[in-house]
């Protein structure tokens, strides 16, 4: 099962972040019965005209770097386990031998909106007396001299204009080939914005009315199961007071939107989309440069909001077929999702998670963050000793390869920007002691167990003996790369040190 995710504007951008981190965890959905799904290909669709947006370009990156190392690990196989195993691909990738010159990309091409102002887009120029008024109307005249290479800057009635031109692209006409039967679709977005708020209904419209399109597979887009992520305000703006971007407007703008929404998408008259998850935070986060787009460009710090939110999508990919089909060809009620913290507190660390969030995250971020503290301080250490000696050898030239750096020197950096950006919001997200290198206390308020002689210790040679002992004699490597070894064996040292030596919290 493919699942294409539309990720629009900057908030589309960030939740996109977090889900990154999270796949390269190894979260991966659960089935209703608690099993990791199978056969699932992720292909993220960012759509946001405002190209030099800090969000985005940190996004591509990231994803860039993931595709990298997993590749190393897994080739080109759909099905991983452990770190990094969910496969991400563009949609250039699973095209195949085909005519649509599009780029390979995450990023979708919008150059046709991007190199002019509102008023050049819609040839108000050329129109005639009347419907000049009309427009003029229709949107203020700051709105007309918008340029478009910056997003649409709050206004979603033009980015509804502008937006619903993508059905005519050789993107949408790509997407529209290579989307199979049992393929998904999935929409992030904020519900309070531009390019969000309007993106969101009309590449729905378009998706479900693709019997009007000169599109392919037209059935499987009409009947294809739709989820979407409606982010409601969760940040604050300096600054603001008047400005195109309001954080004044933010409710009533949100308000607006729900009310369209249902009449549009959701509503018992029109079932579009088949899960909606409502997401936001009434505890606004630090304040945010005001940034129309020609200042800072949107380098905004991570946000819980945004790392939850990409539960959502996690959660979407793992709900049965029978939740939105009823059998004769049509859709089920819209179903609803709303997310709430076990304990509503402004510093949050794993136990502030209900039960289900605690099952799906708690173990495979653990055993990250720990891979993340022995890659950068232990095994330099040992490589020529003991597990790095088995077959296939992990030799001192490893540490120049460029998955090694990939992944060190660069993945790493984002994760701790991940990590300490979380932490440093209004809504602190600290579940790890960021900077902290001692094995034995890097979880957040989570000790070690008791022993005979008081708490477990746990340092780099922990791991070295777990190593080694999974390592002996063990035949499974002799086919697979070097990269996979190392991961591989790791994840299931982490695990096995995780069970032993940390008391547990689920």
């Amino acid at each position: 099962m493919r699942l294409f995710i539309f990720a629009i504007g900057g908030t589309g951008s960030r939740v996109l972040k977090s889900l990154i981190m999270l796949s390269a965890a190894g979260v991966k959905p659960l089935d209703e019965d608690g099993r990791p799904i199978q056969n699932l290909e992720l292909v993220p669709i960012i759509i946001d005209p405002h190209k030099s947006n800090e969000d985005l370009k940190r996004t591509e990156q990231m994803l860039n770097e993931y595709c990298t190392i997993r590749e190393k690990l897994y080739g080109r196989d759909v099905n991983g386990d452990g770190f990094f195993a969910t496969k991400i691909s563009t949609l250039r990738s699973i095209m195949g031998m085909t005519a649509t010159p599009i780029n390979d990309s995450f990023i979708f091409n919008m150059e046709a909106v991007g190199q002019t102002k509102f008023r050049q887009f819609i040839n108000y120029d050329t129109m005639n007396e009347p419907n000049q008024a009309l427009t003029s109307l229709l949107f203020a005249d700051y709105q007309l001299e918008n340029k478009m290479n910056i997003g649409f800057v709050g206004s979603p009635n033009i980015g509804s204009v502008a937006l619903n031109m993508i059905k005519d692209s050789d993107e949408f006409k790509a997407f529209a080939n290579v989307f199979g039967e049992n393929d998904r679709i999935f929409f992030i977005s904020s519900i309070f914005g531009g390019t969000g708020a309007a993106g969101f209904p009309i590449l729905v419209k378009n998706i479900r009315q693709a019997h009007n399109l000169d599109v392919s597979n037209k059935n499987f887009l009409r009947q294809a199961p739709i989820g979407g992520l409606t982010v409601l305000p969760y940040f604050n703006l300096n600054n603001s007071q008047g400005k195109s971007i309001d954080k004044a407007d933010f409710v009533v703008k949100t308000q607006s939107a729900l009310q369209y929404y249902n009449e549009t998408l959701t509503g018992a008259d029109d079932r579009s989309v088949n899960a909606i998850f409502y997401l936001g935070d009434q505890t606004t986060s630090i304040p945010y440069d005001y940034d129309p787009g020609n200042i800072r460009d949107q380098h905004n710090p991570a946000h819980l909001v945004e790392m939850v939110g990409a539960m959502a999508v996690l959660k979407f990919a793992g709900m049965d077929s029978k939740q939105f089909l009823d059998g004769m060809g049509g859709f089920h009620p819209t179903k609803a999702f709303e997310y709430g913290l076990d304990k509503d507190l402004l510093d949050v660390d794993f136990a502030t998670f209900g039960q289900e969030t605690r099952r799906l995250i708690y173990r495979p971020m653990v055993k990250f963050h720990m891979l993340f503290i022995y890659l950068r301080t232990a095994l330099k250490a040992v490589i020529g000793q003991g597990f790095t000696q088995d077959e296939p050898k992990i030799r001192s030239e490893f540490t120049a390869t460029q998955f090694y750096r990939t992944l060190v020197d660069q993945f790493f950096d984002f994760y701790t920007e991940w990590l300490t950006e979380m932490h440093g919001n209004l809504r602190h997200v600290q579940l790890f002691n960021v900077g902290e290198n001692n094995l034995g206390n890097i979880i957040h308020n989570v000790l070690t167990k008791k022993g005979f002689f008081g708490r477990k210790s746990v340092d780099a040679n922990t791991f070295n003996a777990e190593l080694n002992k999974l390592s002996r004699d063990n035949k499974k490597y002799s086919d697979r790369t070097v990269e996979y070894k190392l991961l591989d064996l790791f994840n299931q040292a982490a695990a096995n040190i995780l069970d032993d030596k940390y008391e547990n919290i689920n």
